[in-house]
């Protein structure tokens, strides 16, 4: 059944990081999608005047998409007067330890005691959260939908959001294949439009989702994995989706994992009708981000007010786009940031060479 009212989806700047908020305007509930900054959510829910948090879903375990879950959880109740309803994640049963992993440029610290304390830390954090919580159905598993592919929770919400990955069957050969292939793939369905969102999953966890779904096409793509796609083409991705727009959760310290990396560039630039979106912007596009910062921000929060949009960013970095809107309607339209100034205002004036070859 198609979903009657308009969605807005918004991928918050929140630097090296993904979080992303689902809101439907006309009965004032959301979902956060990750949250690595906590009072980056809470503002922007603050801005979208939300009147019920049906959820927080957390893709899967790396730092940069829950870091700061459970701060979430714990203040938004004090800050917004609304609790959130249900926490939604999938875990191993009964480990005192995060899982080990590979795949280190997800971590966000790049010192590696750091890195572990920090990752412990949060691991063990949410573990007794979901422990203590005092609702026993306040944590649901992704891999425990009710109601076909839609989520187990409550609201007119869980009627635009589908799960598409992981399932029960997959589930063991993903955490094979290594823990962003866990990732949680979700589609963003408004009454005539769509976007899809795929977290860090990588090119081996996208064959298993395309031998599941004959069809992905969206007209929002979210590129997994900040833009990472190494050793496959992003021309699959592209071609199997065939978005409008492409968004790129990057932060600006992005080089450091080679993020985006050049071909996803490139894969991007070589089709006209896609307009590319990255949140913040890295020294591909620009040899020195950290001194075109004021002046970018200064216009986007500019743009902002003269629109009564949102210009809700975190205090790291250099943005780009910043945080962007979109709102699933009959046809999809980008609310956050103008083309105008976005284009003109920003690119061309402060990236000499910017690689969505405005």
């Amino acid at each position: 059944m198609t979903f009657q009212h308009s969605v807005r989806v918004a991928f918050l700047d929140v630097g090296q990081g993904d979080s992303i908020v689902v809101t439907v305007p006309a009965t004032g509930e959301a979902v956060i999608i990750d949250c690595p900054e906590a009072d980056t959510v809470i503002e922007y829910l603050r801005f979208a005047e939300v009147r019920s948090i049906r959820a927080l879903i957390i893709t899967h375990l790396h730092l940069d998409h829950y870091r700061e879950a459970v701060s979430f959880l714990e203040n938004c109740g004090g800050q917004l007067g609304i609790e959130c309803e249900r926490l939604v994640f999938n875990w191993p049963s009964n480990r005192q330890q995060p899982l080990p992993d590979a795949d280190e440029h997800s971590e966000m610290y790049s010192d590696p005691k750091r890195r572990e304390r920090t990752r412990i830390t949060a691991y063990r954090e949410l573990m007794a959260w979901t422990n203590q919580s005092p609702h026993e159905d306040a944590c649901v598993g992704l891999l425990r939908p009710r109601r076909g592919d839609y989520l187990e929770i409550d609201g007119m919400i869980a009627q635009a959001i589908k799960i598409l990955q992981p399932s029960h069957a997959q589930i063991g050969k993903l955490f094979h294949l290594g823990l962003n292939n866990t990732s949680a793939v979700l589609r963003i369905e408004g009454p005539g439009s769509s976007a899809l969102l795929t977290a860090d999953i990588e090119p081996t966890g996208w064959s298993e989702l395309q031998k599941r779904h004959s069809s992905l096409q969206s007209d929002v793509l979210k590129f997994p994995h900040h833009g990472s796609w190494k050793g496959a083409d992003p021309l699959d991705v592209l071609g199997a989706v065939n978005p409008s727009i492409v968004v790129i959760s990057v932060g600006t310290d992005g080089d450091r994992y080679d993020h985006p990396n050049q071909h996803v560039f490139s894969a991007i630039r070589s089709l006209s009708h896609v307009r590319l979106l990255c949140t913040q912007v890295t020294t591909r596009c620009v040899a020195q981000p950290a001194t075109q910062r004021k002046a970018v921000e200064a216009t986007l929060e500019a743009d902002a007010v003269s629109r009564a949009t949102c210009s809700v960013r975190t205090p790291h970095g250099c943005p780009c786009a910043g945080t962007i809107i979109v709102e699933l309607s009959d046809q999809v339209r980008v609310l956050q940031p103008d083309a105008f100034v976005h284009r003109d205002q920003i690119i061309s004036r402060y990236y000499g060479t910017p690689q969505c070859a405005v």
